[in-house]
């Protein structure tokens, strides 16, 4: 919306020199006019800044929603697990009370923005939802300190919790058995994902660029390898047979 004034002042500005050359206008008026362009180019040129100031200021505040957001899955993954502690959620408040000060301050910064306190009420919504998320996890977590420390004083009177004990161990020995074979899954699709790079690599006419492409080839398959062989560690199936197979194209390619 700047443009314009700025476009007039400077056909004010062509004007005034046109008729510097063939009649006399005085400098008074000629030095208005010069100084009102300059000062609305200094006026459009703050605009500009400042959009990209809060544009700036927009994106961090999504950035570090986004990292909250992980922090709170993680935390909800570690309550279920029964590892959770308060000190988690913590630090996701302090998050949350930062990225509140900054919003205050692009609310600031926005207040004559139709659109970005549009924005800005959106996010402060999101944000409110998040506390609200995070005092109910809190709470659930307090709650369950509160069981384990009741479950604790019983074991010392009662010795009654052998088999309760047992059952965790055996869930978390079952976790961890899922984590490794998910570990293996994904070494294994990565030593997929290399050696296809490698089958994919482009046919190319110049000694030069024959070197060059094979070279990453065997890269990429130097790779598959590797990540074949750590899921071979872990018992993965097919494995073996896949190492066996790269090795085989690195074979042929060196020839």
């Amino acid at each position: 919306m700047r443009a314009l004034p700025i476009i007039l002042v400077a056909a004010a500005l062509a004007t005034a020199c046109q008729f510097q050359q063939g009649t006399t206008v005085p400098k008074e008026e000629y030095d208005a006019v010069v100084n009102a362009y300059n000062d609305l180019k200094v006026s459009a040129e703050a605009t500009r800044d400042s959009y990209i100031e809060q544009a700036t200021a927009v994106d961090n505040i999504l950035q570090e929603l986004s990292q909250i957001s992980g922090s709170t899955a993680v935390l909800r993954t570690d309550l279920e697990q029964g590892t959770a502690r308060l000190n988690q959620v913590e630090m996701i408040e302090n998050s949350i009370s930062d990225i509140k000060g900054k919003l205050s301050q692009l609310e600031r910064l926005t207040q004559d923005n139709a659109q970005y306190r549009k924005l800005v009420s959106s996010l402060k919504t999101v944000i409110a939802e998040k506390e609200k998320e995070i005092e109910d996890l809190k709470a659930e977590i307090q709650d369950k300190d509160r069981t384990i420390n009741e479950q604790n004083e019983m074991i010392s009177a009662q010795h009654g919790t052998i088999a309760q004990q047992n059952e965790t161990i055996s869930a978390q020995q079952e976790n961890l058995s899922k984590a490794v074979r998910e570990q293996a899954r994904m070494l294994f699709q990565a030593g997929v994902d290399f050696e296809e790079l490698g089958d994919e690599s482009p046919t190319v006419s110049r000694r030069k660029d024959k070197a060059k492409v094979k070279s990453l080839t065997l890269e990429m398959y130097e790779k598959a390898v590797l990540y074949y062989s750590k899921a071979q560690e872990t018992g993965y199936p097919d494995a073996t047979e896949r190492i066996t197979a790269v090795k085989q194209k690195m074979a042929a390619l060196a020839q």
